[in-house]
């Protein structure tokens, strides 16, 4: 935390990016460092900024397992139907690490039908509904986050 106010203290700009575009946000929201973001998001960071890979603080969040994380992002207008460079919502990695709790957390704020989250079983077919998406990753493919947790 004290490396996050010495920052904002020189004026270092809240959303600078690293050499992957990810942001102080991201690595908070990847390590669920609640405080952290808090501190970020009252400085005015960006919930939706996507590094370089198109994943969002919401997508790391989601991936890590992180829910008051992911709490605190969708509080602050993080949007869940955000696709990443291999098409994957928060929601899908959410629910690629078996997170249910993040799941539902995240439908709990479509309220007003603006993320279209939908659950196929294994072995059910799609009715008909606006082209669903293909199932399951594609061989050798990566996790949205590009794997684990980083470390800050």
């Amino acid at each position: 935390m004290e490396d996050i106010e010495a920052g904002l203290a020189q004026k270092v700009p809240v959303d600078s990016k690293d050499s992957s575009g990810r942001t102080a946000l991201h690595m908070a929201c990847a390590n669920g460092h609640t405080e952290v973001i808090v501190r970020l998001l009252e400085a005015g960071a960006t919930p939706d900024a996507a590094n370089d890979q198109g994943n969002t603080p919401l997508h790391w969040a989601c991936l890590n397992g992180h829910k008051e994380a992911v709490k605190l992002l969708m509080d602050r207008g993080a949007s869940a139907a955000m696709l990443n460079a291999v098409g994957r919502t928060p929601v899908d990695e959410a629910l690629g690490r078996e997170n249910q709790d993040i799941f539902e957390l995240i439908n709990s704020y479509n309220t007003a039908g603006s993320v279209a989250v939908e659950v196929v079983e294994e072995g059910e077919e799609e009715g008909g509904e606006e082209g669903g998406e293909e199932g399951g990753e594609e061989e050798g493919g990566e996790a949205a986050a590009g794997g684990d947790a980083m470390e800050t």
